[in-house]
């Protein structure tokens, strides 16, 4: 495994915009000796210096394309059964005590919402962790990361329902339009439950670690963009993000509960 203690962590993430902003992400990689992380299915672009896998079902799915070049890290609850079908190579494992936003969490006052606080505890991650990219955010503190900046992470709503069922535009940098198999309501929900949980990233990494991380291309979690170190104007096509209101997280969060799954036709439509 590729030492990270004292080094500067670009995570990469799969949001079209690693794609779109590539060459300038490129010569940032260059310029500043970073360490690569790549989050899931990012080898289509590029081969990162330490692969990190967060889910079983990205995995089955692009699994067979990770490279020999990279060091491979897989979140333990990925079988040994499974990790075999595509990895005959060493890896190593993160572990990961599960919590889930509820509805109620958002109270600061409440147990939900301690219960979503990152720490670290016997070498296991404790929190409310939405996604690969939060992972390796709190993976990388860990691990000794100096200074951590993140691209690729635009949000599942960066853009408009109606522009991405146009399919001109998608939420990741293969296939067209809602390419996370989710409804547009749901990708709200998500957004804001990553929203929250890098908040207190960011309260965790300032008061253990004594520095936060930066989002370097454009995003949906504004709260967390420097778009001065790679020079990137706002997207016009983007929406501006408005965080739910209580009566809209609740109508989210239960609607959810009772259909959240594109329908396969639509859902092969967008990945093709």
């Amino acid at each position: 495994m590729i030492s990270m203690k004292g080094k500067h962590i670009l995570i990469v993430g799969t949001g079209l915009n690693t794609k779109r902003y590539w060459s300038k992400i490129d010569e940032f990689i260059k310029k500043n000796n970073v360490v690569t992380i790549g989050c899931n299915n990012i080898m289509k672009l590029f081969v990162p210096d330490i692969h990190f896998w967060g889910s079983s079902k990205r995995f089955k799915k692009y699994g067979y394309l990770t490279s020999e070049l990279s060091s491979v890290v897989f979140q333990s609850n990925i079988s040994e059964k499974i990790i075999r079908e595509h990895w005959k190579g060493k890896y190593e494992l993160y572990t990961i005590n599960p919590r889930l936003w509820k509805y109620g969490s958002d109270d600061k006052k409440s147990y939900g919402y301690k219960r979503c606080c990152m720490r670290e505890k016997k070498g296991v991650m404790q929190g409310c962790f939405c996604s690969a990219g939060s992972k390796a955010i709190f993976w990388s503190y860990m691990n000794g990361a100096r200074k951590i900046s993140i691209v690729g992470m635009d949000g599942y709503t960066f853009y408009s329902k109606e522009t991405l069922i146009r399919g001109k535009v998608s939420q990741n940098f293969y296939g067209d339009g809602l390419t996370n198999g989710f409804t547009y309501e749901y990708n709200r929900k998500i957004d804001w439950d990553i929203y929250k949980t890098l908040r207190l990233l960011q309260e965790y990494g300032k008061k253990k670690y004594h520095f936060s991380f930066q989002i370097i291309t454009p995003t949906i979690y504004e709260e967390f963009y420097n778009f001065k170190v790679l020079n990137i104007g706002k997207d016009l096509d983007m929406q501006r993000w408005i965080e739910p209101t209580k009566k809209e997280y609740k109508k989210l969060y239960f609607k959810s509960k009772e259909n959240r799954t594109l329908p396969l036709k639509q859902y092969s439509k967008y990945n093709k």
